[in-house]
């Protein structure tokens, strides 16, 4: 069945997106690509790498809640941060995280190697362990909040590219301690209109394995709409 939409409703929803791109914490958006400088692709070593797609893994598997039944993941292929991250006002982890002082030994460095890792841009490889995924371009982006805009303005069933994506996922690079044994992460979340979200994330590796780091006890960023 054909239908048409509004000169009216488009304006609607072209000012809707506007915003839901450009209002931070209070509205859903995709992070800022990078932090200032970011004109290089970051290189990492074959145990960074390897670490950084484990923890990928658990994390994107857990950025949504159960009642989404996401089975398949569309992640940005570019590495993305924080919401407004790098500015001098900016929700940057040196702002956000803020161990106590008897900490500060142990989480200082970690911040700082996610810093400086985050000046350059990580191309993800697939290298995820996720049942179903697809690392998406900006081409593919476009698509997706293309339809998302489609499904509000119609009532029937409209298919996502590269699969029913109902979301497109963010990851940062991750920033490790010396040894590696633990690390610090963004991972986001945009699903169309005002709906998405996003977090730091601090991990400890115990016998060998990847896991939340229940040993911090500073302050934290979260946004969310």
């Amino acid at each position: 069945m054909a239908w048409t939409i509004s000169p009216w409703r488009v304006f609607v929803f072209a000012v809707v997106w506007l915003l839901a791109m450009t209002t931070v914490s209070a509205h859903a958006q995709p992070p800022a690509p990078s932090l200032p400088g970011n004109t290089d692709q970051l290189t990492l070593t074959a145990q960074e790498e390897k670490d950084s797609y484990e923890i990928y893994s658990i994390l994107l598997r857990t950025e949504m809640s159960p009642n989404w039944k996401i089975t398949a993941w569309a992640i940005t292929q570019e590495t993305r941060i924080f919401p407004s991250d790098g500015t001098q006002n900016g929700r940057g982890p040196a702002v956000c995280l803020q161990p106590p002082e008897d900490q500060r030994s142990i989480y200082l460095p970690l911040i700082e190697d996610y810093i400086a890792k985050n000046k350059k841009r990580l191309i993800l490889k697939r290298k995820v362990d996720l049942p179903q995924f697809a690392l998406v371009g900006p081409v593919e982006t476009k698509a997706i909040v293309d339809r998302w805009l489609l499904s509000t303005a119609s009532s029937g069933e409209v298919l996502l590219f590269p699969f029913n994506a109902t979301v497109i996922f963010q990851v940062s690079a991750v920033g490790f301690n010396s040894d590696r044994t633990r690390a610090l992460v963004y991972v986001g979340h945009s699903c169309g209109g005002l709906c998405g979200g996003g977090t730091y994330h601090l991990l400890i590796k115990k016998e060998g394995k990847w896991q939340v780091d229940r040993e911090y006890r500073g302050r934290g960023c979260t946004w969310v709409s």
